[in-house]
């Protein structure tokens, strides 16, 4: 429980931080494509007893890096090119997995993840990765918000629009390998994008945006970890439900606020 905490509160707050990018991004879509290609570099590992986060990483790092070059080379609109690459990963993933004999605990753990079964080294990974793009991520965020307000302005400032891009989809890959083994490849994307989302709906500025997301990403992982401890449940999933509940309440209140505010007017 204590590793699964320390895990959990470095890959909330990186999850919750690049969110707030890709939810301003309107990039959904492209978080979730990465998850789930993942899945196939998690096959790949399994089938050749090779490291899997380690092949998990360099294969959706490879994805994404593809998907931001295929966008930028041809004509097809980023929906497309996230289709193509997903669809494949997908079934890459599924004849890997029809080679593989007998049943695969680790690969259900990284479905559906299970922070209670990490290990010393997941730990280690999970802090350092959280470390590292928390640090780029904040270092970069003035120069990545004008990349995602005014792109063309962005490039007419001199700004390295391209290196930015593909860094950016790196730091993605990144995160969302170091959270599988936390929520899994299905609900990982809901990790990156429920808390930055709730942020948005609240905040008045995107200062407040940044850090209300990383305080609701910690807040889903502590809460969700603690309540599926007591209700003996999956904790990948209470996370992203208690993610959900905390979107919910935001949003109600948010809602009264504004009619209340109405009334008095």
């Amino acid at each position: 429980m204590t590793r699964a905490l320390i895990a959990g509160i470095f890959i909330g707050i990186s999850c919750s931080l690049i969110g707030v990018f890709i939810v301003l991004r309107r990039m959904a879509f492209f978080s979730d494509a990465i998850a789930h290609s993942s899945l196939a570099g998690v096959a790949i590992s399994l089938l050749l007893g090779a490291n899997t986060i380690a092949i998990a990483l360099l294969f959706s790092v490879t994805i994404a890096l593809g998907i931001g070059y295929i966008n930028k080379k041809t004509p097809l609109s980023i929906d497309t090119v996230i289709g193509i690459f997903f669809s494949g990963a997908m079934a890459l993933a599924v004849i890997i997995i029809s080679f593989i004999s007998g049943y695969q605990p680790d690969l259900i753990s990284y479905l559906f993840g299970n922070i209670l079964a990490i290990t010393g080294s997941d730990l280690i990974l999970a802090v350092s990765i959280g470390i590292f793009t928390t640090a780029i991520i904040l270092a970069l965020r003035k120069p990545y918000l004008f990349l995602t307000l005014d792109r063309d302005g962005a490039r007419l400032a001199g700004m390295k629009t391209t290196i930015l891009d593909y860094m950016f989809l790196a730091l993605l890959a990144l995160v969302v390998v170091a959270s599988i083994r936390i929520v899994g490849v299905i609900l990982v994307s809901a990790l990156i994008i429920i808390p930055p989302a709730t942020a948005k709906n609240v905040s008045k500025n995107f200062t407040q945006m940044v850090y209300l997301s990383m305080v609701f990403g910690v807040a889903s992982v502590f809460g969700g970890l603690v309540l599926s401890y007591y209700i003996n449940s999956p904790s990948g999933a209470v996370i992203v439900l208690f993610s959900l509940a905390i979107f919910v309440t935001a949003t109600i209140a948010k809602t009264i606020t504004l009619l209340a505010k109405k009334r008095r007017a």
